[in-house]
């Protein structure tokens, strides 16, 4: 078996490249790849295949994964692959199976070769490295922080292979075969000095010294506009060599990396003598800068520390990096930018004070601190601003020029030789900022947005996250007092996830608490539980988050306000870019969002109010809206739309979903694409809120379609938690209505989702209830769909009779309406019963007829049950090719797409097929057995799990092992017993019977 992680993540077989699925899967295996043969805890693929932001279903997500490549690898390889223990999961493979380790040994071996000397063995090995590649490593799937360094590592390390090949292939003489691939790889490599020095090696011996010439200039020209850097000393060298027609040729590989030389001058030689103290000497960090003087230096406008400031560590450590003169990345003449920028109510101006105080030894002349915000009074011009600034270090007001401009040189000129750190708070736009920047290197500026301003030329936009849950807690303890929270540590958590890590309202939580100590924890959480009351609640004092928020929403464009005011209105934060289209067109379809929804985002986001959050795996953007902002989003909606209005966004958002919903149906159902599946995967927690909100809200007809057109996807994807909660919402919903056929399509939801649970006898009465309301409704085609799912259910569970009738009525029906889907599942479950009746013969002829049907449906999954059911029915005939065949063709259905409980049932009959055919060889039937078993307890199938452990028995009973033969018959008893299935119960006492049980 290959693993391939150069390029596309992949597995392959003796003869084919194995389906692993979608990007989760793929990403688990490449986080397992990296760490091989060693074991990797759930907890850490949960960060890696979501980013450190893992839903609730995180855990059972990754055993689902973990479940669904260890049947593929296993099926393609001998062994167990991929085992899962106490200490995580572990991927078994050797290193020559890997092509990220072929590629590091084969590198290594070329450079050991080249270092001897032999420049032929050396080609040929780092040519068979660079040959592994097939794109981007890890392409195709999530990079997380450890992918994305692995990757990074891999693509220098293809870089650095391409170098040394080619210096040995330099030394072989292939000059003229390697110029395209170098004058290439320059290109997508400007800034790799030793590529441009071999493309000029390479031209030179071809006898294109012109052309040597011309790229030395372009590589000077491009080191000098993007680095402000002359190049290296070899790059000097060779073009030198170059004048004077006097460049060996390569002998070996010249240096991995070369010295540059900066455009500035020197610094002063740190070896002169000691200066006089009476007369302080320039600052060698700063060639040319002049003594410090007395007077208004050092200077120190910063507000005063916050005691309980908390975390951001890692936020802080960067910023004081980029912002420090001697950073080495950066020209010295420079003046460095940062700009924290982040949500309304995130601590944007607490970090930026915090590091300011930090970085005063950095920028010991002093630091100037101006407030921006023209929220808290008229707007100030930058020319006040910098007539603040100057009379701040001393310049008279008399020598305050007029002009704006002048003002602004005058500033520069009184900073340029010193070190000072200007912050600038709350700043609105970058207008505000252009005549406030000093011009000196030695001094930085840090600036403060609530706007992400990407048009400062240089700047690092650096965005301020919420605290999580950790930093969070502590914040609260230190404003509150820790023994206060240690006592109630559930209503802390609610309370937690009420201000959503946001420091301002941990604050105004705090210190509410901290005001009221004769009040619970509790009794502020269930405050804040309330999404319409939130935002009321969080207000002491001069703290309010609700005017945090608001400053930035009155900053919007009327149509980026009334975006913003409609996500309010949607049930989650997360959203996908077809929403605010719709929004705004009121058209459903499956359209890009224009040029001016795109402006609408873009605005929204340079707020930060929303963040661009994800790309599904369509290809297309998804978006986040903070839950505190959302609960203000919908308070403006509230205050600003009317009844109808608000009522008409939230249909147009519900049509979206209808359109969007049947149409991914019929992509899964008849093909089984996995974009398809993957998509609904993706939607699956939004359109369950958006069905359960729907439902509140008072659109119960809009809901009730949704799940109808839900109700084969949840069946297919064995979403059964969601399955069920939405269709309670919306039978609830239906009931306060009167509406007796969304009452009946809601109970026919409820009871086939309760069958997948194993509960039956539930779902029988849900069947009832349902079926007799639509025959009164005269909805012949629902009923008769409702009646095929409960003849499939009460099928062996002692009901045969009436699954007879019931499944002989649909067939009718449905053949009669001409519904061939239809009429394909009828005359399956026809044929189930009448297996179940010990009528063989007739239930084969039926299940032909049944598969005839799907072959013309060509529907993958109603193929695979027909063939299955089929498959099933000639094992009990004695024709085993037969069914081994039907049962082959329908576990590739069931892969393809990707329908677990199906493959698991296939599994299953694999098994009993290989019992029946060869008791003499029962253990040959314990390998499928197994699977199934395994799958059914994943997906809590407790039907399935009771038929297979009673298969489990009479494998052992085949091979002689009394005790574990009545141990799997007396777990299967069990298992009947609870499920009701009164015709097993029997089989299995008389299995027992025969062991004295």
């Amino acid at each position: 078996m290959e693993f391939r992680v150069l390029g596309p993540v992949e597995a392959v077989g003796v003869s084919e490249t194995l389906p692993l699925g979608g990007p989760k899967p793929r990403t688990l295996l490449a986080a397992l790849l990296l760490d091989m043969n060693t074991a990797v805890t759930a907890d850490r693929l949960c960060e890696v295949l979501w980013a450190g932001s893992p839903p609730a279903s995180a855990h059972a997500n990754v055993r689902s994964y973990a479940a669904g490549l260890r049947r593929v690898l296993n099926a393609a390889s001998a062994g167990d692959r991929l085992s899962h223990g106490r200490q995580g999961y572990r991927l078994r493979a050797r290193p020559d199976e890997l092509d990220l380790r072929l590629f590091d040994d084969l590198a290594a071996r070329g450079r050991a070769a080249m270092a001897q000397g032999d420049h032929r063995s050396a080609a040929e090995r780092l040519r068979a490295a660079l040959a592994l590649w097939r794109g981007a490593a890890f392409d195709g799937v999530p990079h997380h922080s450890a992918l994305h360094v692995e990757a990074s590592r891999l693509e220098e390390s293809r870089i650095s292979v391409f170098e040394d090949h080619a210096v040995a292939r330099i030394a072989l003489g292939e000059y003229e075969e390697l110029v395209p691939e170098l004058r290439a790889q320059t290109a997508a490599h400007p800034l790799r000095e030793r590529l441009w020095g071999l493309l000029i090696t390479a031209q030179y011996h071809c006898g294109r010294a012109g052309d040597a010439l011309h790229s030395y200039a372009r590589a000077r020209r491009t080191l000098r506009d993007e680095l402000g850097l002359d190049p290296g000393t070899e790059l000097r060298r060779l073009h030198q060599a170059v004048l004077a027609r006097d460049l060996s040729p390569v002998k070996g590989p010249p240096p991995r990396s070369n010295p540059v030389r900066r455009l500035d001058p020197p610094a002063p030689d740190p070896a002169r003598p000691a200066p006089d103290p009476a007369h302080p000497a320039p600052d060698p960090a700063h060639p040319g800068a002049r003594p410090r003087s007395a007077g208004a230096w050092p200077i120190c406008q910063l507000p005063t520390l916050i005691a309980d400031f908390v975390g951001r560590e890692k936020l802080l450590t960067r910023a004081a990096t980029l912002l420090a003169p001697s950073n080495a990345r950066r020209p010295p003449t420079v003046v460095p930018v940062v700009i924290l920028t982040g949500l309304p109510g995130v601590g944007k101006t607490a970090a930026a004070t915090h590091l300011a105080h930090r970085l005063r030894g950095t920028f010991p002349d002093g630091q100037l601190y101006v407030q921006l915000d023209s929220a808290r009074g008229p707007r100030r011009t930058s020319a006040a601003v910098l007539a603040d600034l100057l009379l701040s270090i001393g310049v008279p007001g008399s020598a305050i020029p007029a002009a704006e401009s002048q003002r602004a040189a005058l500033f520069r000129s009184k900073l340029a030789d010193r070190r000072v750190l200007v912050v600038l708070d709350d700043v609105m736009d970058t207008s505000q900022v252009q005549y406030l920047l000093p011009g000196g290197g030695g001094c930085a500026v840090l600036i403060t947005s609530r706007a992400r301003l990407a048009a400062i030329p240089g700047a690092h936009l650096l965005d301020v996250e919420p605290l999580d849950d950790t930093d969070g807690r502590t914040l609260l303890d230190r404003i509150a007092g820790t023994r206060r929270f240690a006592t109630e540590p559930e209503a802390t958590e609610h309370l937690l996830v009420g201000c959503a890590g946001l420091p301002l309202a941990l604050r105004v939580a705090g210190a509410r608490l901290a005001g009221s100590p004769h009040r619970p924890v509790r009794w502020l959480a269930e405050r804040l539980a309330d999404e319409q009351r939130r935002l009321g609640e969080l207000r002491a004092g001069d703290l309010a988050m609700r005017a945090c928020v608001a400053t930035a929403y009155h900053g919007l464009a009327p149509d980026a306000a009334r975006v913003f005011r409609a996500l309010g209105l949607i049930p989650t934060g997360e959203f996908p870019s077809w929403i605010p289209a719709v929004i705004m067109s009121g058209v459903a379809g499956d359209e890009e969002p224009d040029d001016s929804v795109d402006d609408i985002l873009d605005a929204l986001i340079h707020a930060n109010l929303i963040r661009a959050h994800h790309v599904d795996p369509e290809g297309r953007p998804r978006y986040r809206i903070h839950d505190l902002l959302r609960a203000y989003a919908a308070e403006r909606a509230a205050e600003e739309e009317s009844p109808a209005r608000r009522r008409e966004i939230v249909g147009r958002v519900l049509d979206g979903w209808l359109h969007r919903v049947p149409a991914a149906r019929e992509r899964l159902l008849r093909t089984g694409a996995d974009a398809a599946t993957a998509w609904l995967e993706y939607e699956r927690p939004s359109l369950a809120a958006t069905v359960e909100y729907a439902a509140r809200s008072g659109h119960g007809e809009q809901a009730s379609e949704l799940v109808a057109a839900l109700d084969d996807i949840c069946h297919q994807c064995s979403w059964l938690d969601d399955w069920e909660r939405m269709a309670r919402a919306v039978l609830e919903r239906a009931s306060a209505e009167g509406d007796r056929r969304r009452i009946a399509m809601a109970q026919g939801s409820l009871a086939r989702a309760g069958v997948g649970r194993g509960r039956a006898h539930e779902a029988m009465r849900w069947f009832v209830s349902a079926i007799a309301q639509l025959d009164e409704l005269g909805e012949r085609r629902q009923a008769a769909y409702l009646r095929v799912h409960s003849s499939f259910a009460i099928a062996d569970r002692g009901m045969t009779e009436d699954a007879y009738t019931d499944a002989s009525a649909a067939v009718a029906v449905l053949s009669e309406l001409g519904d061939l889907r239809g009429t394909v599942l009828a005359l399956r479950s026809l044929g189930s019963v009448l297996f179940q009746q010990r009528r063989e013969a007739e239930a084969a002829r039926v299940l032909e007829r049944a598969l005839e049907a799907a072959e013309r449906l060509r529907q993958p999954l109603a193929l695979a049950d027909a063939l299955q059911a089929l498959a099933v029915t000639e094992i009990m005939l004695g024709r085993y090719p037969a069914a081994a065949r039907h049962l082959d063709r329908a576990l590739i259905h069931y892969r393809g797409v990707r329908h677990r409980p199906g493959e698991a049932y296939a599994h299953y009959t694999i098994g009993r097929l290989r019992l029946a055919q060869a008791p003499e060889r029962a253990d040959e039937a314990f390998g499928p057995l197994t699977q199934a078993a395994e799958m059914f307890a994943e997906l809590g199938e407790r039907r399935g799990e009771a038929l297979t452990t009673f298969m489990r028995g009479r494998a052992y009973a085949a091979l002689g092992d009394r005790e574990r033969a009545r141990g799997s018959f007396g777990a299967a008893l069990a298992g009947f017993r609870a499920l009701r299935m009164p015709d097993w119960e029997t089989r299995t006492r008389h299995e027992l019977g025969a062991f004295g049980g």
